[in-house]
């Protein structure tokens, strides 16, 4: 390669963000002084001086009770010593449990206080990995805002004295067969728990029992269902596929079993020489991603195009469901189309198609037959009849609602969940629960459902309860105490078990009665072994080859081909921060700055350049967004790589009255999110307020001092001239006040990314 194609590849151009550009005297003024004016100290009370303060109060609080280890016997994940030896740390296996995920960690304690999350290698989903939410969760466990207090309609109660109060209702409901009577559960995917439900319903027969989460695989679920028949749990597998399209589906990052399909993807994506092959991998979206960030060809479009995209995409590659099926393609895109059908078509039984949970179910159905079509099935993707396990529905929490309104339902369990905060915004869900004459709530914070119920009772975390998992494999897996409940919280399983006989049993032996029928031979032994691994070796399920419903799926599409665009889409996404808000006290995850905006303490109204241009806004202008008649103030924030026309809402802000970190952070997207566009939809309207909102954004911290941010080169030219990176930048002779040292002998440290694989840290 000559010295001019070098130049050639090293020609294009890249920006920290749009000030830079511009070379606006914001950016200018970042570049001058390496922390910007007040991040030492912010101009409020809550300052992150006071934060540190409180996470070490809370450091010190585990200290003075972090002895205190379960009176059960816990397994460590390696042979234990003889005796405690202080300073030397120990690891145990547990599991923690996100929506119908599981993930197996490896927790290291020190003198019985939990200190460090790791992955747990034996578990199929860490693979010895982990994730943000992961390594930051060990935080809620010492959060002194969690909440410690028993209370009736506000008032600090005793157990003894709901135990007392529960009777009189157990009895009630034990003669009418649980008419009047509801439980409201978090998505779960637990062998306790399924069993635990069984047998409440065998109690109380004329009971509702309802799953809700507003951040679920529910239209992935329903659309594999739609497609088949059969309601299946899909399992991707990244590190088969030479070929992948994502479709609004954030992999690496936000969506369920982030970490196996990061590991899977940057396997294929490995490359040691000119003469490796690497994956290709093309995204279609509305909001730029993180995955989005690192796809080799990536397609913007607004959530209308993206199913628009989807039909036409099949009818590329001859599918029968959407052959009858008319389709206008814009010439934008139907090139894109063309292309990704060939190089799919190509790579039969070794590419994958995949789609977000925000696409809705009759897409999930199309994209399970274009898997199909291309062999996928069986290779790349497999399926299995999930087991214990209950996934989220609307159309419960519906019914449940319409029940609580006609005043059918007079007294209430809510296990985990937070409906006053997250629930679609047109139940009115605060109102209804005022109409409930008992309800019961068990949550970890004092959070905005508890504030309104009758009875509040303040929940374990999973490192202090007893309790267990399947993965999406079906592996079971066991959740084990490392420490003793710091606020005497009850689990869900001991709360739910005590709701369904009226007796108080511990977790621990809840557990153990569920897993005497799941491990055989010595029972002893092979509980022990549970213990030591967090898992029960030889429990994934079946897979199963299924087959299509063509027919329904057609059916489903021609009456939904006709759905209106106008005025702006809008897209709500999970929060890599907060998640659904669940984490929002979280000190660590609110300092992690948003992997695309660089956004920290906050989360905005993302829209593309044009679309500012088109409103006239410009970023931290604040906004009335109106959806349906009700509405939010949020800040705009400019992305480039955000589909024109399209607003994108991050969940999980904007709490209140839950603790000194979350509370007034941000903006509370779930203020316009309508049962009918729980993820997406149209006909948004923005209103300017004329007012600023001032954001911590770290996009333009530091400065390169005009060298090149990446190094950049296509694979084929990466075989042509493979030492591309060294000859990128060269630097000018370094002049030092002393003689550096010389690296004549071993070797010397250094560190470089690798792009090409890099998912973000």
């Amino acid at each position: 390669m000559s010295k001019k194609d070098l130049n050639k590849i090293n020609d294009k151009k890249y920006w920290r963000s749009l000030d830079q550009i511009a070379d606006s005297e914001s950016y200018n003024k970042y570049l001058k002084r390496e922390f910007p004016e007040g991040a030492s100290e912010m101009n409020n009370n809550w300052s992150r001086r006071n934060f540190m303060a409180l996470m070490g109060a809370s450091m010190a609080l585990a200290g003075l009770a972090g002895c205190r280890r379960p009176r059960e016997k816990i397994i460590p994940y390696v042979k234990p010593p003889e005796e405690v030896i202080p300073g030397v740390a120990q690891q145990y296996a547990t599991t923690m449990t996100l929506g119908t995920s599981a993930y197996g960690v490896l927790v290291e304690s020190h003198e019985g206080r939990p200190t460090k999350i790791e992955g747990n290698p034996l578990h199929p989903s860490t693979l010895g990995a982990s994730n943000a939410m992961i390594q930051a969760s060990i935080l809620g466990l010492y959060d002194p805002d969690r909440s410690q207090k028993i209370t009736h309609k506000g008032i600090e109660k005793s157990w003894e004295d709901f135990t007392e109060a529960w009777k009189v209702e157990f009895d009630k409901y034990s003669a009418n067969k649980g008419k009047g009577l509801a439980v409201l559960s978090e998505s779960y995917s637990s062998p306790t728990i399924h069993r635990l439900k069984k047998k409440f319903e065998k109690q109380f027969p004329k009971a509702h029992w309802v799953t809700y989460e507003p951040v679920s695989d529910e239209n992935i679920v329903e659309g594999i269902e739609l497609a088949t028949g059969e309601k299946l749990q899909p399992i991707y597998d990244y590190s088969k596929a030479d070929v992948i399209l994502s479709i609004d589906c954030d992999f690496t990052l936000t969506e369920p079993e982030n970490i196996t399909a990061s590991l899977g993807f940057t396997s294929g994506r490995n490359i040691e020489t000119e003469n490796d092959k690497m994956n290709r991998l093309y995204m279609v979206e509305s909001a730029f991603s993180n995955t989005g960030a690192v796809a080799d060809h990536r397609l913007m479009l607004t959530p209308k195009e993206i199913e628009q995209f989807i039909v036409a995409l099949s009818k590329q590659l001859g599918l029968k469901a959407t052959e009858d099926i008319s389709q206008n393609i814009t010439s934008e895109f139907s090139s894109w189309i063309e292309a990704i059908a060939e190089d799919l078509l190509s790579n039969k039984s070794k590419s994958l198609v995949i789609a977000g949970k925000n696409i809705s179910p009759a897409f999930h159905a199309l994209v399970m037959a274009i898997n199909k079509e291309l062999d996928n099935i069986g290779n790349t993707v497999k399926f299995n009849r999930p087991k214990d396990r209950s996934y989220s529905s609307i159309n419960d929490l519906t019914a449940l609602s319409d029940f609580i309104d006609s005043d059918k339902i007079s007294t209430m369990g809510i296990l985990g969940s937070n409906p006053v905060y997250n629930a679609p915004v047109d139940f009115k869900f605060e109102r209804l629960l005022k109409k409930i004459e008992n309800s019961i709530h068990l949550s970890l914070y004092n959070d905005e459902t508890a504030k309104l119920c009758s009875w509040h009772l303040p929940m374990s975390h999973y490192l202090e309860y007893w309790s267990d998992a399947r993965s999406v494999d079906g592996t079971a897996s066991v959740i084990q105490p490392l420490i003793e409940p710091l606020y005497n919280g009850k689990s869900a399983i001991e709360v739910l078990n005590f709701l369904t006989t009226n007796n108080y049993t511990s977790g621990y032996e809840i557990i153990k009665d569920t897993w005497k029928n799941l491990t055989d031979g010595n029972k002893e032994k092979s509980w022990r072994r549970v213990l030591h691994d967090g898992l029960l070796s030889n429990s994934t399920l079946k897979t199963r080859n299924p087959k299509l419903k063509n027919d329904k799926i057609k059916r489903v599409l021609s009456n939904l081909e006709n759905i209106s665009s106008e005025n702006l889409s809008f897209l709500f996404t999970t929060s890599p921060s907060t998640y659904d808000g669940r984490f929002a006290n979280n000190g660590w995850l609110q300092e992690l700055p948003n992997a695309v905006t660089k956004i920290s303490w906050d989360n905005v109204a993302q829209i593309s350049p044009t679309t500012a241009e088109k409103l006239g806004l410009e970023n931290e202008d604040i906004v009335e967004l109106t959806f349906k008649g009700h509405s939010v103030k949020m800040p705009i924030w400019i992305v480039p790589g955000t589909a024109n026309d399209s607003v994108i809402l991050e969940l999980g802000y904007g709490r209140n009255g839950v603790g000194r970190v979350a509370n007034g952070v941000g903006f509370n997207a779930y203020d316009i999110r309508n049962s009918d566009a729980l993820y997406y939809g149209s006909g948004l309207t923005i209103t300017p307020t004329g007012q600023k909102y001032e954001l911590a954004n770290v996009q333009d911290h530091g400065s390169m001092e005009g060298r090149a941010i990446v190094r950049e080169a296509s694979l084929e030219e990466y075989k042509h001239e493979p030492e591309f990176a060294p000859h990128a930048v060269h630097h000018p002779p370094l002049v030092s006040m002393w003689e550096d040292h010389k690296y004549d002998k071993g070797n010397q440290w250094g560190m470089a990314i690798d792009l090409t694989a890099c998912t973000g840290c």
